[in-house]
């Protein structure tokens, strides 16, 4: 199984991220995430058509098939292991087997986009 991490300075949101994918309707305006201390893992289910109109809604959580798409299999949903932002020095650990990368940067924080592009940069330069 391919590895997803998702990586970016502190309070960049990452956290409110993965979990508006995860449940959009659980996230709104008041909405907080406090920092992550550690790693978090989250399941996201990608949307499948209802077959009583056009809504989507997540697979159940029991079903874990794959979809047949132009001769490969796409998976319903995909596991995605958070690190810290105050985990940065040791993110290069969790890079074994990692084949998908997310990263996120608060484009708001003036301030806190110089750092993630040099954060995103030493990503970049690791060999794993």
């Amino acid at each position: 199984m391919s590895t997803c991490i998702c990586l970016g300075p502190k309070r960049a949101g990452k956290t409110h991220l993965l979990k508006a994918l995860q449940d959009p309707e659980s996230i709104d305006e008041t909405t907080f995430s406090m920092p992550t201390i550690g790693t978090g893992i989250y399941r996201i289910h990608f949307p499948t058509k209802s077959p009583n109109g056009d809504k989507h809604k997540p697979p159940p959580a029991e079903t874990q098939a794959n979809i047949p798409h132009g001769g490969k299999n796409l998976p319903k949903s995909i596991q995605i292991l958070e690190i810290g932002g105050s985990m940065a020095p040791l993110w290069r650990q969790y890079f074994e087997d990692v084949k998908k990368l997310i990263y996120v940067v608060d484009t708001s924080n003036l301030c806190q986009i110089s750092a993630a592009g040099v954060l995103f940069y030493s990503i970049l330069t690791e060999p794993r």
